[in-house]
Order: structure tokens, then C-alpha cells, then sequence
């Protein structure tokens, strides 16, 4: 059976514990738009729901409404164990052959409040537009609930492109 051709797609987030909603999409609550979210559970592995995320990731992908946004909520964690897993969803979602203007990963803490925190999530978006330079795709990292994103867009001369929005 051919895949429909759908210009909606699915806006994806995988939430770990503890993350919370991000207020910037209050609005989607009242519409149509498709939203799936995997959340990690209790108790749950980083690991596991690293993979329990991907493979739902890749199942959406080959559906009738494939996603056109990924969004990575996380929780001010310094654990290796999640810094490893945030970086193997991340590069498992940008590296997936996507429909075309499928193009952008969110990156969002409410409580990454230390430059430390805000650190981690901002050398997983510099490292997914270093390794992206050239194409299309973009990240943006939002902190809190009314701080302005940062959006990080690769570059072919493998340069970084910093816009507040």
C-alpha cells in the first residue's frame, strides 16, 4: 500500500521524567494538529527510553502522517546515563531520512535553570548542527517558560546561524 501524501505531519515529543509541557505550545492544545508524546516513565532506564522513543520515532516515520517536528523535553539531569541517551534520541531523530520540510528538533528544559544545565542541552544543539552543516535542518532550544529560543542552523562552511525568536 503507497504512503498518503501528507502536508500536516505529526508534531513528536518524548518527555523525560519530570519534564514538563512546554507553555510555548499551549496553543496546539485546541486544534487538530496531530501530536504524539512518548514519556519516560518511573523507574524507567535513560537507555530504555531512548529506545522505547526511537522506535516509536521510526514507526511514525513510515505512517500517513509522518512527523514534521521533534521535540526532546528534558529535566535538568547531569547523569551521564541521560546526557548519553538525550544524545542518542537527538542523532537517532536528525539523522532519520525525513519528508522534506521536515526539518526541525526542539530542545526544551523548564528548569535548566544554571548555565551548567543550559550548557548540556546547547552542546547537544551545536553538535547536531556541526555534524548537519549543509542541510536544511535546525535546532531550537527553549529554557523555562517565557525565555526567547535560540535557533541553530548549519551551515555549509560549517558556521553556526544564532537567532533569538
Amino acid at each position: 500500500m503507497a504512503k498518503k501524501i501528507v502536508t500536516d505531519g505529526t508534531l513528536f515529543m518524548a518527555l523525560e521524567v519530570g519534564a514538563v509541557w512546554p507553555e510555548q505550545l499551549n496553543d496546539l492544545k485546541n486544534t487538530e494538529a496531530n501530536i504524539q508524546a512518548v514519556v519516560q516513565a518511573n523507574g524507567e532506564t535513560a537507555e530504555h527510553f531512548a529506545g522505547r522513543t526511537l522506535e516509536r520515532w521510526y514507526r511514525l516515520l513510515d505512517s500517513t502522517s509522518p512527523p514534521h517536528r521533534f521535540m526532546l523535553g528534558a529535566r535538568a539531569n547531569p547523569d551521564p546515563c541521560v546526557v548519553a541517551a538525550r544524545k542518542r534520541i537527538a542523532l537517532g531523530v536528525f539523522e532519520s531520512d525525513v519528508q522534506p520540510g521536515v526539518s526541525e528538533l526542539i530542545l526544551w528544559s523548564a528548569d535548566a535553570s544554571s548555565g551548567e544545565d543550559q550548557g548540556r542541552l546547547l552542546e547537544l544543539a551545536g553538535t547536531l548542527v556541526e555534524t548537519h552543516a549543509g542541510s536544511d535542518r535546525s535546532v531550537r532550544v527553549l529554557f523555562g517558560s517565557s525565555s526567547p529560543s535560540l535557533l541553530l542552523k548549519g551551515r555549509r562552511a560549517r558556521t553556526h546561524e544564532f537567532h533569538a525568536a
